[in-house]
């Protein structure tokens, strides 16, 4: 096989998302536990199918994407546009429209807590309640982008070693008239919602800390910090989507190479909210110690063999001892 820039950029591309996929992997079993084990925050809640959404992506980009940047195929179909390679761009908008919306409801979710000082509104069962009619929400809307609409199709697309709206001549691209409002409406949203958190926190600071006791000083930082970490989640997001649709007109005149950056940095997105649980949220933190701890709870339990070994393998009743074994703690 002859080594091509593409082939180099591909298998790059493919270490990069299996390191976001496993951050992702061990980020999704720890915040689990966090949010439907031990019941911590129903903020976990949100951030548990957040990173679902991530490890989903990655899994796509991992196994998919840049295996066919490897080997300039489709994998799955000879030609760009079929019933499977949709099957994969449908899965990429699905998630995508998940994460749009899911951003507005951690931004909502902060709002509601912190300036609102309402903590009834998003319990454990509403939050399930609202996830469980976003999923079908977010059907609708993937499905109507990808199938109803005119054009265009969204699609994985390894000659641009990236993905593609699949244009059909003479005919305009009616997913922009969607996708780019309700990106935009989403991150102005939830920016809004970020922006009066802090503009609250900053002004009351001083009247709370005077009248309010350790353990509701205690809950109202962690709060804080829950919606700092959201915010940066948002400027990951908000930096993904504007590059999507800037690079491929900066690029327009480059080498085709250069598109290798749009999943590149979607990657990165994807990982950041990995990195921020797992390196910034010390509950989480906490708890992937205690996880990759029990990945390695089997070891060998040894026994030393006697001075008198040659004994023990010239008697007649050396296969009745007892072998070194194997024990799982």
């Amino acid at each position: 096989m002859e080594i091509t820039l593409k082939l180099l950029l591909g298998f790059c591309f493919g270490i990069l998302s299996a390191t976001s996929l496993l951050l992702n992997i061990i980020a999704l079993f720890t915040v689990f536990r966090l949010a439907f084990v031990l019941r911590k925050n129903n903020v976990y809640i949100i951030a548990f199918f957040n990173i679902l959404s991530d490890v989903l992506q990655m899994t796509m980009a991992t196994f998919y994407l840049a295996p066919s940047i490897v080997t300039s195929s489709f994998l799955i179909s000879t030609v760009k546009k079929s019933t499977w390679t949709m099957v994969f761009g449908s899965s990429f908008m699905f998630l995508w429209y998940f994460e749009t919306i899911t951003q507005v409801v951690m931004a909502l979710n902060r709002y509601v807590i912190i300036c609102q000082q309402k903590h009834k509104i998003f319990t454990f069962t509403t939050t399930i309640l609202l996830f469980t009619f976003l999923i079908p929400f977010c059907f609708v809307l993937m499905y109507n982008s990808q199938y109803l609409n005119p054009c265009c199709s969204f699609v994985f697309d390894q000659e641009y070693l990236s993905y593609s709206y699949y244009p059909i001549e003479g005919i305009p691209n009616y997913s922009d008239k969607f996708d780019l409002p309700l990106n935009a409406s989403s991150s102005i949203i939830s920016a809004i919602c970020y922006i009066m958190i802090f503009w609250t926190v900053h002004n009351s600071t001083p009247t709370f800390s005077s009248v309010a006791g350790e353990h509701q000083k205690a809950k109202r930082n962690r709060d804080i910090r829950y919606a700092i970490q959201f915010s940066l989640l948002l400027v990951f997001y908000v930096f993904v989507w504007v590059l999507f649709r800037v690079l491929p007109i900066l690029l327009a005149n480059r080498h085709v190479e250069w598109f290798i950056l749009v999943p590149t940095f979607y990657t990165i997105n994807c990982t950041s909210n990995a990195i921020i649980y797992l390196g910034f949220n010390s509950e989480v933190r906490e708890k992937r110690n205690g996880f990759l701890k029990k990945v390695n709870t089997c070891r060998f339990k040894t026994t030393f063999f006697p001075k008198n070994f040659s004994l023990y393998y010239t008697s007649l009743d050396w296969p009745k001892k007892k072998l070194p074994s194997l024990t799982c703690l």
